[in-house]
């Protein structure tokens, strides 16, 4: 059986241990005028396999979503997934992903983890990475608390064109704080607006979020923005929603910036209904001890030979209780591993050759639907898989007449933001799962 059901004598037993005679008893506490006083309209009980055959039938309902192509991101990027990143991750020594504080039983998961740092290193520019953080999102509001334990001061800007969901993230982790959260808008392109920049950002003020490639698909000028950020004294954060991007851009920390909050689930992770994501925390080496969640180090033991442990666990809740650094505990083994995994088979050239193969797709891509006379540009900006533009015939439109083809459809930007200035435009996202063949269909259907 897969439950094991409790008997009325037992459920008696229970109650005598407790020490009333009726399950009514344990709801005395509760007022009458708040119950609901009737049975739940709710049908009655299926058999096992009655349950599964329904269960089945409403499963017939979906879409083959494995058949689809996608034309949706917005931070969440379906790219191929080698099988060997599967079938390493099969193996039974990483089914347990928790967190390896017996380094003498831990020595495989630690030097995943200490490989995928590397690796995360190298491709942000930073020159501490932590891995296992739960997504881009949290990453970059431990960020942000982060720069309020460095600089000691009490506000954060965030740029318009950061994710929303991020925004929201940042915002609830920096409530329980009283941290003024300040938003500076996006110019005429999409892109964040370095006078209004200089101009919020005074004294007061920790650190600035920008994020790129943003939200919009737009690629940032970093070094602009953190000449503009470091001048007045606080720190740059850049979150990165497609990991990919830095296998073609150069890393944040070649720009200067302090912080960098990257998920990575487009490095080997599919995405098994939207979760769980993974992504790493990098910052220049003065601020590591800031740094939350997970950080393995490379050691000797006493007989020479090279070990891993983990470091820096004075920061650590199981340690330093209420005064930790953060409260993150869970390890996101597997999926740091499936990174490490995905990033060791492509190597240097191999994810650069996949970014550029992203990134000419969605330009080809946008230039055959701009030819279609049905698309306008919204923003004039580089980009690198994302775009936006707005459908002269509706974004409802578009949507259905793609779907009916079997594509995933681009996101609706002002029904997903909610505003009006966006009605009708929508965020195109190619990935290498598009074939030339596929783009060329997208721009034909969406041409009549």
């Amino acid at each position: 059986m897969r439950f094991i059901p409790t008997t009325d004598e037992q459920k008696k037993e229970m109650l005598r241990e407790i020490g009333v005679e009726s399950f009514d008893d344990l709801l005395e506490s509760i007022p009458q005028q708040v119950r609901l006083n009737r049975e739940l309209n709710i049908p009655e009980g299926l058999t096992e396999y009655d349950l599964e055959q329904h269960f089945y039938a409403i499963s017939k309902q979906n879409s083959d979503f494995a058949q689809m192509k996608p034309l949706l991101g917005a931070g969440a990027y379906r790219h191929h997934v080698p099988a060997a990143v599967r079938t390493l991750l099969s193996r039974e020594e990483f089914w347990t992903s928790y967190t390896p504080y017996q380094p003498e039983m831990s020595q495989g998961t630690l030097q995943s983890m200490f490989e995928a740092q590397t690796h995360f290193s190298r491709l942000s520019g930073m020159e501490v990475a932590i891995p296992s953080m739960y997504d881009g999102a949290t990453a970059a509001a431990e960020a942000a608390l982060m720069a309020i334990r460095i600089t000691h001061k009490e506000r954060i800007v965030l740029a318009a064109a950061v994710h929303p969901l991020y925004k929201q993230t940042i915002r609830t982790y920096l409530a329980p704080h009283g941290i003024d959260v300040t938003e500076v808008p996006h110019d005429a392109e999409g892109l964040v607006e370095q006078q209004p920049i200089e101009a919020m950002t005074q004294k007061d003020v920790a650190a600035v979020v920008v994020q790129s490639p943003n939200f919009f698909g737009g690629i940032e000028n970093l070094d602009q923005i953190a000449d503009a950020v470091h001048g007045t004294e606080a720190l740059l954060i850049v979150a990165v929603a497609e990991g990919l991007s830095l296998g073609l851009m150069k890393g944040p920390g070649e720009s200067d910036a302090d912080l960098v909050a990257c998920d990575t689930n487009s490095f080997g992770v599919d995405l098994n209904f939207g979760g769980p994501h993974n992504a790493f925390l990098a910052c220049k080496r003065k601020h590591m001890r800031q740094l939350a969640g997970r950080i393995v180090g490379e050691t000797q033991d006493i007989d020479g030979k090279r070990v891993f442990v983990m470091t820096l666990r004075a920061r650590e809740q199981d340690i330093r209780r209420e005064k930790a650094t953060s409260n993150i505990c869970s390890n996101h083994g597997l999926n740091v591993t499936a990174a490490n995994i995905y990033l060791s088979l492509m190597g240097t050239e191999g994810l650069h050759e996949l970014a550029q193969i992203n990134t000419r797709a969605a330009h080809y891509l946008e230039k055959a639907l701009l030819a279609t006379g049905k698309f306008e540009r919204v923003f004039q900006y580089p980009f690198f898989n994302e775009f936006m533009l707005k459908a002269k015939d509706g974004a409802d439109a578009v949507t259905r007449r793609l779907f009916e083809v079997g594509f995933v459809p681009p996101l609706n930007v002002g029904t997903f933001l909610g505003d009006p200035a966006y009605q009708d435009t929508l965020l195109f996202t190619t990935t290498e799962l598009l074939s030339r063949s596929d783009l060329d269909r997208a721009a034909e259907v969406l041409s009549r």
